[in-house]
């Protein structure tokens, strides 16, 4: 109301000042706190539409400043105005005594008069008898009730009475509601619609049976389970009240329009760093094969060191198709870096549960078989071992967000029993930490650790060993150079790993950041033998349409001795979680 009023005035005043050639300037004195900025909200649309010193400008803005003050419970103010000259107007305000509540006569009565929130609203947001009149308060109340109704499925709900009584010469004001909930509405069939998948799947995601009381949470989590099970281009869950009303129930059919998504998806990823010159990685995903929901994806990177090819298999668990999953994944690796030579073949099944805490976790098992020279040290090693892990990703704010954080604790064992060549348990934890503090200020911090125990640690291969140094790692350090090393001087790979960053990012201008950060990381044989490496260096970041776009360069603080301390360059395309 205030909003259309301010609206009326400021068309008012525009059109009897239309030839105004100057703006004039509006002081308000006399006010302060709510008071003095509820009447500079009225006024401003008044003084940016352009004044000239007319009576019926005058009214105008003295029409706005008792508006402003009645909205507050301040009925009777003393408002004068003088003009200081052509471009300022001054207003002196003594807002006099306000309107009291004097009594609160306030009811939910029905079906749903007993529902925690209503009592709730009853109980916090109601004003007490002596407060000050606050007419917003008093209409936001209103609006909490018919907003609390509709979201519990309260939709023949009415305000039987709903009054605000004002005598101004008492300055005294009274709330009057009666508020009726009628029957609460349920949940009726649920018809679906352009759907690609089989319609049992898609029952067994839906979070209410018919007959259930409606609620606008539940209906909210099935539309983001759609939405998020990664099947649909667009899916939206909605009631059909017409055909309820149609029907003469309270029984509301649900229907679900969904469009399915591409059958194909193709991913590009480009990078380069000083010691493995440029990289890139092509991705390709069929979110869904059959109409049972199950999915491929698959991925090749290259670079003059490493090649990989992998191959992953989904298929849902059809009583609960977003949050259990089969996974069968096979990968083949040829590695050729420092002193690593590795031709490398897995295969892994596993079982996997996404919970709505949005933790996920995985139990599987893998067959591994590695041909490998690690510094010297040749070997066709086999191994069987399952394994268990714990993750979390969580991200606001799109492909470069402002907020997010990721985690993932991982446990693999390994046996002679299983048919496993070497006796091991690998122990991993690795963390991303993105905060935005405040607007344009930006930090990101990185962890990881890891731990091999083993009966023989040469039969281990060179895939599951620790290295550090490189983009993700230790900046300033050549990929996985940081490691311990043989008599004569290569790198073995290390049991024992901890690495760490932390990165500011300011936001120069648009999509552009500039960067600084600080790496340090280790990899040995025994965490009391830590020589920690550090590397510092500074960077740029756009945010393209493609994904976050970044060029680094770093150099090792204080490098040993033989060690490079040259710069290191890294530009990379991909996400940070």
């Amino acid at each position: 109301m205030r909003r259309s009023l301010t609206a009326v005035l400021a068309l008012s005043l525009c059109s009897a000042s239309a030839l105004a050639a100057d703006t004039l300037r509006i002081d308000i004195k006399g006010l302060d706190g709510d008071l003095a900025a509820n009447a500079r909200a009225w006024v401003e649309p008044l003084e940016k539409a352009g004044y000239t010193d007319t009576p019926a400008a005058r009214m105008n803005v003295d029409k706005a400043v008792r508006l402003s003050l009645r909205a507050l419970g301040y009925y009777q103010p003393a408002v004068s105005m003088t003009v200081k000259d052509k471009r300022s107007l001054e207003i002196t305000v003594v807002p006099g005594e306000p309107v009291l509540i004097s009594d609160v006569d306030v009811h939910v009565t029905g079906p749903g008069a007993d529902e925690r929130v209503f009592n709730f609203l009853q109980k916090r947001r109601v004003p007490k008898k002596g407060d000050v009149l606050n007419h917003a308060k008093y209409e936001e109340f209103k609006s909490s009730l018919t907003n609390a109704a509709l979201q519990l499925g309260y939709f023949d709900a009415e305000f039987v009475k709903s009054q605000l009584g004002v005598s101004i010469p008492l300055r005294e004001a009274v709330w009057s509601i009666d508020y009726e909930t009628g029957e609460r509405w349920r949940f009726g069939d649920v018809t679906f619609s352009g759907s690609q998948i089989d319609e049992e799947l898609l029952r067994n995601m839906t979070p209410f049976k018919k007959g259930d009381y409606y609620n606008a949470d539940v209906l909210g989590d099935f539309n983001q389970k759609l939405a998020s099970v990664g099947w649909f281009k667009s899916a939206v869950v909605a009631p059909d009240f017409q055909a309820a009303r149609d029907a003469g129930t309270t029984e509301l059919p649900m229907n679900c329009d969904v469009t399915p998504r591409a059958a194909n998806i193709f991913e590009v990823g480009l990078g380069y760093a000083t010691d493995t010159g440029p990289r890139a990685k092509f991705g390709w995903k069929k979110p869904w094969i059959n109409s049972r929901g199950h999915s491929l994806s698959s991925s090749t990177e290259v670079s003059s060191d490493e090649q990989l090819v992998d191959l992953s298999y989904k298929i849902p668990v059809v009583a609960n198709p977003l949050e259990e999953y089969w996974l069968a994944q096979g990968a083949m690796k040829r590695d050729v870096v420092n002193d690593t030579d590795s031709n490398n073949m897995t295969l892994a099944l596993s079982r996997n549960w996404e919970f709505s805490t949005g933790w996920q976790r995985s139990i599987g098992v893998h067959w591994m078989f590695d041909s490998f020279t690690q510094a010297g040290v040749s070997s066709n090693t086999m191994l069987v071992y399952p394994s268990i892990s714990f993750s979390r990703t969580r991200s606001r704010g799109g492909m470069m967000p402002y907020w997010g954080d990721t985690q993932r604790y991982s446990i693999d064992t390994g046996t002679h029993y299983l048919g496993s060549d070497v006796d091991f348990i690998i122990m991993q934890a690795h963390g991303t930490l993105i905060r935005t503090p405040w607007r344009g200020h930006r930090f990101v911090v990185r962890g990881s650790a890891g731990k091999i125990k083993t009966n023989d640690f040469d039969e281990v291969p060179p895939d599951l060993r620790f290295f550090a140094g490189g983009d993700r790692s230790v900046r300033g350090y050549k990929y996985e150079s940081i490691s311990p090393r043989d008599s004569e001087g290569r790198l073995t790979g290390a049991s024992c790993m901890v690495t760490g960053s932390i990165e500011y990012q300011y936001n120069l201008t648009g999509k552009w950041w500039t960067a600084v950060f600080f790496d340090v990381g280790e990899a040995s044989n025994s965490f009391a033998s830590f020589d920690w490496k550090r590397g510092a260096g500074v960077g740029i970041r756009w945010n393209s349409p493609v994904g976050p776009v970044k060029l680094d360069v770093a150099k090792p603080v204080a490098a040993d001795a033989g060690e490079d301390d040259g710069l290191q360059f890294y530009i990379g395309l991909g996400a940070e979680l």
